[in-house]
């Protein structure tokens, strides 16, 4: 399945290092732990590390992941440079996972769940669209794509 998703560049960075953090962390923590250690429902996690689900964290929770996953700074969660883009459109094709415990590949990288097949910032009349009050010409976080 691939999907288009639109969302700030650096949520997505966020989102993706905070999953890889935690599942390389000893001892691994799952997201029902993770949610647990910093006070939020047990599904919180799992909807922000799912990409059809419009969730991400703000800077309070960081702060709880951070000492969660015992993190000395800040800087372990961000990128050394900024990123080029505000938001973007992502399209991801989605793998089917049937393990339920994540992989780490030969080389130490956690296994993704989706491959990315482009980043495209949002141009100016997207980026209105997106801001738009008006519902029916918004755009929408999710779009399925045809198979």
């Amino acid at each position: 399945m691939e999907i288009e998703i639109i969302i700030s560049e650096l949520d997505f960075y966020l989102i993706e290092k905070v999953r890889e953090l935690r599942i390389k962390s000893s001892p691994y923590l799952d997201q029902v732990t993770l949610a647990h250690r910093i006070g939020v429902s047990e599904g919180y996690i799992g909807s922000i590390e799912n990409p059809k689900i419009q969730s991400k964290y703000n800077i309070r929770m960081l702060h709880r992941v951070a000492k969660a996953l015992g993190l000395k700074s800040y800087q372990s969660l961000f990128p050394d440079k900024l990123l080029s883009n505000d938001l973007v459109k992502i399209r991801l094709a989605l793998k089917n996972h049937v393990k339920r415990k994540h992989e780490i590949d030969d080389k130490g990288n956690v296994v993704k769940r989706f491959e990315i097949l482009s980043i495209t910032p949002l141009n100016e009349n997207e980026f209105e669209r997106w801001n738009s009050k008006d519902k029916k010409n918004k755009l929408d976080y999710l779009k399925i794509l045809p198979s």
